[in-house]
């Protein structure tokens, strides 16, 4: 009896132990960090080191980006469009100190803690391009200037141009700010080109290049203008650029132009 009784008693156990699996313990991470350089027109990358007490590999992590005008972890703004690992700083962020976070997540689903890093060193301006916001008025000829930032000492530039022909089209009006010879392409209703060249080692700093004209349909409200690209009938593909050709060359503004 005794001995029958052993093997119940051991046969409830191992049914009680079947039932209930090891817990899954949540994962977490270290040496959260931000690398690359904080310039504009370029990526900076969020790294960090996965553990898992049951030696489980990662799964999909989670990542978000920060940024703030103080470097102590305070006064943090998110940038809901920045999930990834890897964050191409803009114009928005000149000035400001960046902060990576990562939800650390196993193969099995289970998240650990979020763990931010500590700010990046400070972000400055690169070489860019700016379409400065502007305010028209309905029916009528209007326009918005086009600058540019840091780009150095250059001979030639181009910009390609879309805007929404549901409040705006382009007559094919383009004001050269710093003189040279100036071509004007319009691809498509929705796309302007504008070439300029003979710039002779021309300065570009803080730099107002073009003034584009629009004409202004009869609808309110807001509207975009950004920096594209289109290819040509010949296969050749035409973007915003300059020669000599910058490397890291901050495209990401977007012009807003309000209509009244």
């Amino acid at each position: 009896m005794r001995k029958l009784a052993y093997i119940t008693v051991m046969l409830i156990l191992l049914i009680a132990l079947t039932a209930c699996p090891p817990i899954n313990k949540k994962p977490s991470a270290s040496d959260v960090r931000i690398t690359g350089d904080t310039v504009t027109g370029q990526k900076v990358k969020g790294e960090y080191t996965f553990l898992d007490p049951e030696q489980e590999p990662e799964g999909a992590s989670e990542y978000k980006w920060y940024r703030s005008d103080k470097a102590d972890g305070t006064g943090l703004e998110s940038i809901p469009s920045a999930t990834k690992h890897e964050y191409l700083l803009t114009s928005q962020d000149v000035g400001k100190f960046m902060y990576f976070e990562v939800i650390p997540v196993d193969i099995k689903g289970k998240a650990g803690d979020p763990v931010k890093s500590a700010a990046s060193t400070i972000v400055v301006a690169g070489p860019s391009f700016e379409i400065i916001d502007t305010t028209l008025n309905r029916n009528s000829l209007g326009s918005f200037v086009v600058k540019a930032n840091n780009l150095g000492e250059i001979n030639a530039f181009e910009v390609v141009l879309e805007f929404d022909t549901e409040y705006l089209t382009c007559p094919g009006i383009v004001q050269s700010l710093v003189g040279g010879l100036m071509i004007i392409k319009q691809p498509s209703e929705s796309v302007i080109h504008v070439a300029v060249a003979g710039l002779k080692d021309l300065d570009v700093q803080n730099t107002e290049l073009l003034r584009v004209f629009v004409n202004v349909l009869d609808k309110a409200g807001n509207t975009e203008i950004l920096f594209s690209e289109y290819v040509s009938e010949g296969n050749v593909k035409f973007s915003t650029g300059v020669i000599p050709e910058i490397s890291g060359l901050d495209l990401s503004d977007t012009g807003i132009i309000t209509i009244q």
